[in-house]
């Protein structure tokens, strides 16, 4: 089967106007291309991977498109939206002439794919998106991810500062323990970095399913998921954590660290992240209240991650 991509530039005001009348043609859904793309800061809360190219963009307004399937009505179809769109009465920004462009099924089920692309986090790890081959070069680690899910892809400053420390301090004979682990990245990634044991929990349940279809998908067997607190989980564990990793929110951080405290064994590590600048005095004092002793501090763009190890024996 063939389609029909309709693209009509138009101003923010009037997107939506534009946008339901592709709908109500029959288009499932419209694609919108806003020159505002660049300019706005964006948040990854649900661990998009991708990179954008200026090129597709306007460079200003928005450009709506819709997509319908070549059927045997179709010219009445674009007859009909090209009159309710010079019903309209647009301004004269943008020439308002709906452009058509035919796209056959295989065109129009990867042409999204083309936005998302590998994401290298260091010579040796590298986030790449399911659909694409894995590398035969045994000097790097690649983590598949599909884009779309829970936060956490490769693409955020706090996501890139963990995985950087867990290279950095993962070996062998490391327990890890990765609260909060929403794609279930850190723990996939400390898993294929040869940890010997990895245990990830999250309360969002959505999170978890998602996070155990990643684990399936990069073939880690050393690794469990479970909807859970920290302190029950790990506390049921047959071998207790050396490395708990926390790539969450700043005042959480500081809540947990007592439940840390209890559950991993001394001079053992904890790294976090998910901490803004201006929060780092409040997470260091929280850390020596709480007997850490700070090991590393590194910083991305306004964004902190921290290495402190449990400087007490753990309680019973």
């Amino acid at each position: 089967m063939e389609w029909l991509e309709m693209s009509f530039h138009t101003t923010h005001e009037t997107s939506d106007l534009v946008s339901d009348i592709f709908i109500e043609a029959g288009s499932k859904g419209v694609l919108l291309e806003d020159s505002k793309t660049f300019t706005e800061v964006h948040q990854d809360h649900y661990g998009e991977i991708y990179q954008l190219n200026k090129e597709d963009y306007p460079k200003s307004g928005i450009v709506v498109k819709g997509y319908l399937p070549v059927t045997t009505c179709i010219e009445n179809q674009i007859e009909n939206i090209q009159a309710k769109l010079l019903n309209l009465k647009l301004s004269q920004t943008f020439e308002s002439r709906l452009e058509i462009k035919t796209l056959k099924e295989e065109d129009w089920a990867n042409s999204w794919k083309q936005y998302y692309h590998p994401i290298k986090i260091t010579e040796k790890l590298l986030i790449k998106p399911s659909w694409l081959p894995i590398s035969n070069d045994s000097n790097k680690v690649e983590i598949l991810l599909d884009p779309g899910m829970a936060f956490g892809s490769g693409t955020h400053e706090t996501t890139r500062l963990c995985l950087e420390l867990i290279e950095k301090y993962v070996d062998d004979k490391q327990i890890v323990v990765d609260v909060g682990t929403g794609t279930g990245i850190l723990a996939i990634a400390a898993s294929k970095l040869g940890a010997k044991f990895v245990y990830a929990v999250d309360l969002d349940e959505m999170a978890v399913v998602r996070a155990k279809e990643n684990t399936v998908l990069n073939r880690c067997q050393n690794l469990m998921i479970e909807n859970n607190h920290l302190i029950n989980g790990v506390g049921a564990l047959t071998e207790a954590p050396t490395l708990i990793v926390a790539n969450i929110l700043a005042p959480i951080i500081i809540d947990m660290l007592e439940q840390v405290k209890k559950v991993l064994l001394p001079n053992k590590l904890f790294i976090c992240s998910g901490i803004v600048h201006h929060e780092k005095e409040s997470v260091l004092a929280a850390l020596e209240l709480n007997q850490f002793k700070v090991i590393e501090i590194k910083e991305k763009n306004g964004w902190l991650g921290i290495v402190s190890s449990s400087s007490r024996a753990c309680e019973s």
